[in-house]
Order: structure tokens, then sequence, then C-alpha cells
């Protein structure tokens, strides 16, 4: 019997997490090193932009495998039956 891989919603989290840290790296680089605040507030929002790009990247790329897992599962099984 073949068993395929889905993600959990753990696992979606780690995803997430792995964003969040490279991007509150990013805003805590911009808070350290850029004086103008205009400025400032701007890339913390072009940051935050990312990241939920970011995110919704990923849970679309997941959901897309997920499907395809799916239906080739499936049709493996059916075939087999």
């Amino acid at each position: 019997m073949l068993m395929f891989k889905t993600y959990t919603h753990k696992e979606k989290n780690m995803f997430n997490q792995i964003i969040d840290t490279i991007q509150n790296g990013k805003k805590q680089f911009v808070t350290t090193f850029v004086t103008d605040e205009k400025f400032k507030a701007e890339l913390v929002k072009l940051v935050d932009a990312q990241t939920e790009f970011a995110k919704g990247q990923v849970n679309t790329t997941l959901s897309i495998a997920q499907a395809f897992v799916k239906n080739a599962s499936d049709a493996i099984y059916k075939k087999a039956a």
C-alpha cells in the first residue's frame, strides 16, 4: 500500500515561523539602522507586505501539493482495485 505525505497544520505553522523569523530580522535591521522615520515606516510596511505574500505563497503551494497527492493517490488506488 502506498502512503503519501500530506501537510498538517503544525507543518504549515513551521513554515510560517521560518518566514516570521526572517522577516522580523529584516524589521529589526530597518529599525536599527534607518534613521529617517518616514522611510523607516515605509520599509516596515514593505516587509509586512512581503511577509503576507510569502505566507500566502506557502499556503497556496502546500494546497496545490496536497490536491495533487490526493488525486494521484485516488487514481492509484482506483487502478489497483
